[in-house]
């Protein structure tokens, strides 16, 4: 459905002058939010602005929309307005938290969106409840591209401090990676609230790559260098990525399913971890 999203940029949709920066930021999507950046009053407003920039073609990073909880009168008004336009690439549900709200959403675009055709969703797992519910949520009958992990409105709900080391989101996170990466979907981390602290990004990047995820979401677009960085196989790991499909497909010649490279075994679920890289890195190049 949607492409490798390494880093994913917010831009609020009330600050039209930040626009076209953010989609020249380097990005893999820039994600024009409707919901925490956008005061109550002005809503309306961001709708228009976002709806008229979204209007001119583009090609540059992808284009997705993150709605208000769909569950209140905000979210209602963005389903409804953007249920019968283009021009975006996905849409971003935030509070998510029954598969009967992801549902809904497919239902209402199926009847309103041109062609019926319905844009992939991103399902922002923010609650106890929605970790809890992460498997059920991205097989819901709906074209799910991602999950997304917001670990802000988490800790919030546990009562608990978000720290740089994360240790109370290991959880959180694997069980979305899990998730994810059962039902097929990309799984994209929280954002890195803290912009003066690089490394910390950097630290938290491998983390969560570590934990399965594929990209990570950004608040400015100088995080977005490091993240790309990070999620983007290093030119070693794509060369250790051929080596093991060539042996491999050469043991399978000779009609073995097994062999070794530098000392290590070569079997089935190896090739696909390499050839997962390589397809990451034909799609997204280290720069």
């Amino acid at each position: 459905m949607l492409g490798p999203m390494r880093s994913m940029l917010y831009v609020p949709g009330i600050r039209q002058d930040r626009f076209g920066k953010a989609m020249a930021a380097g990005a893999d999507a820039v994600v024009f939010d409707l919901e925490d950046s956008v005061e109550p009053g002005q809503k309306e407003k961001a709708r228009s602005l976002i709806a008229g920039f979204l209007a001119a073609p583009s090609t540059g990073p992808l284009r997705l929309v993150r709605f208000n909880g769909v569950h209140t009168s905000d979210g209602e008004a963005d389903l409804e307005f953007f249920s019968g336009r283009t021009g975006f690439d996905g849409v971003l549900l935030p509070k998510v938290e029954t598969v009967g709200l992801v549902e809904l959403v497919a239902r209402v675009f199926a009847r309103h969106a041109p062609g019926g055709i319905v844009p992939p969703l991103l399902l922002l797992i923010e609650t106890p409840t929605a970790v809890l519910r992460a498997a059920d949520l991205a097989t819901a009958d709906a074209p799910v591209a991602a999950l997304l992990f917001g670990a802000e409105d988490f800790t919030a709900s546990l009562g608990v401090e978000r720290t740089t080391d994360g240790e109370e989101l290991l959880f959180a996170r694997g069980q979305i990676a899990l998730a994810a990466a059962a039902a097929r979907a990309e799984a994209i981390d929280a954002v890195f609230t803290d912009l003066t602290d690089m490394e910390g990004l950097r630290r938290d990047c491998r983390r969560a790559r570590g934990l399965g995820f594929r990209g990570k979401m950004a608040i400015h677009p100088k995080q977005v260098e490091i993240i790309n960085e990070v999620f983007t196989p290093a030119a070693a790991e794509i060369e250790r990525a051929r080596r093991v499909v060539e042996a491999y497909e050469a043991a399978r010649a000779g009609g073995q399913g097994v062999t070794t490279l530098d000392g290590r075994m070569v079997e089935r679920p190896v090739v696909e971890r390499a050839r997962r890289v390589l397809t990451l890195a034909a799609a997204r190049p280290p720069s």
